[in-house]
C-alpha cells in the first residue's frame, strides 16, 4: 500500500551508478590514478568485491562479476556510456592521463547539436572495458555526472517511460536519438537500435543507475510504478546496511537497465560510508 503524498514524483538529480568489473584491484587503481577518484569503502567476500569510490560530486560503484566476462567493444558508438563534466583547470591533465592509460580512446567530434552531444571531449574505456566520456565543464569546481547514454529498441516507449515516471522533459528527438532532460541540467540520451547489445542484455551483479529524490517524491514515484504495473523491489542486498531513515528501491526501464531511486545522495553516502 502506497504512502499518501501530494508530491508529483520529481527527481533531484542523477546521482551515481555501478559498473561491472572483472578485476576490482585493477579497476580501483584506474579510477584512482587516472580519474582522480578516492575509495570510500571496499567490501571483499570470497565471491565478490564491491568498491565504492567518490568521483567529484558523485560516487561510482565497482562490482566484480566472478567468472562473468564483459564482451569486447571496439566501436565508440557503443552503449551504455557514462559521461562526466570535468573542470576546465583539470581537463587537459585528465585527458593526457586517459590517453596513457586506456587501450581505447577516441576524440568526440560530433557534428550534431543534439542535446548532450559535444565537440570537445573524449570517449574511452576504463580498465575493464566500460565506456566513459568526459567533456570540459565551465563554472564547476569538481567533476560531475552529466548524462547517461542508453540503447532503446522502442525509442518512443523509452521516452514515455522517463516522462511519465520521472516527469523528465523531452529536449529533442531526431535521427533515431532522443535527449531526455533532468531538472539538474543533466540528461539521458537514448539511441534507437534494432537489437540490444550483449552488454545491455546481460544482467551484471549490482549494475544500476541511481536518481536522488526527496522522501515524498520517492513514494510518489513508487505509486506511479505500481499503477503502470512495473515491479519494484529492494533486491541488491544494500538493505542490510541501511539506516532506518534511508529509502531505496530498484526497477527496470524499457531496455532492461536497472534503475534506483533513493533519498540518500552521494554527499550523504560519503559522509556515512564507513558507519
Amino acid at each position: 500500500m502506497g504512502v499518501e503524498t501530494n508530491a508529483k514524483g520529481d527527481v533531484r538529480h542523477l546521482d551515481h551508478f555501478v559498473v561491472a568489473v572483472v578485476d576490482a584491484d585493477r579497476a580501483e587503481k584506474f579510477y584512482t590514478e587516472v580519474l582522480g577518484a578516492r575509495t570510500l569503502k571496499r567490501q571483499d567476500t570470497p565471491n565478490m568485491s564491491r568498491v565504492f569510490m567518490k568521483l567529484g560530486e558523485n560516487h561510482v560503484g565497482l562490482f566484480s562479476q566472478g567468472k562473468t566476462t564483459l564482451p569486447k567493444r571496439d566501436s565508440a558508438a557503443s552503449y551504455p556510456r557514462h559521461s562526466f563534466l570535468v573542470p576546465e583547470a583539470e581537463f587537459e591533465r585528465m585527458k593526457e592521463k586517459i590517453r596513457r592509460a586506456s587501450l581505447f580512446v577516441r576524440d568526440i567530434q560530433s557534428e550534431s547539436e543534439l542535446g548532450c552531444c559535444w565537440n570537445d571531449g573524449l570517449v574511452f574505456q576504463d580498465s575493464e572495458g566500460n565506456f566513459v566520456e568526459i567533456a570540459k565543464g565551465r563554472g564547476i569546481s569538481k567533476p560531475r555526472v552529466h548524462h547517461l547514454h542508453f540503447d532503446a529498441t522502442d525509442l518512443n516507449a523509452s521516452v514515455n517511460f522517463y516522462k511519465s515516471i520521472f516527469n523528465f522533459n523531452l529536449i529533442e528527438q531526431k535521427n533515431g536519438m532522443a535527449v531526455i532532460g533532468i531538472p539538474s541540467s543533466q540528461c539521458i540520451v537514448l539511441n534507437q537500435v534494432g537489437e540490444l547489445s550483449e552488454i545491455t542484455k546481460t544482467t551484471y551483479r549490482g549494475r544500476h543507475f541511481a536518481f536522488a529524490v526527496t522522501d515524498d517524491n520517492f513514494h510518489a514515484i513508487v505509486d506511479k510504478l505500481h499503477r503502470a504495473g512495473i515491479d519494484e523491489h529492494d533486491d541488491h542486498g544494500e538493505r542490510e546496511g541501511r539506516r532506518p531513515e534511508q529509502l531505496g528501491t530498484y526497477f527496470k526501464e524499457p531496455s532492461g537497465f536497472r534503475l534506483q531511486i533513493t533519498n540518500e545522495d552521494s554527499a550523504t553516502f560519503a559522509e556515512h560510508a564507513n558507519d
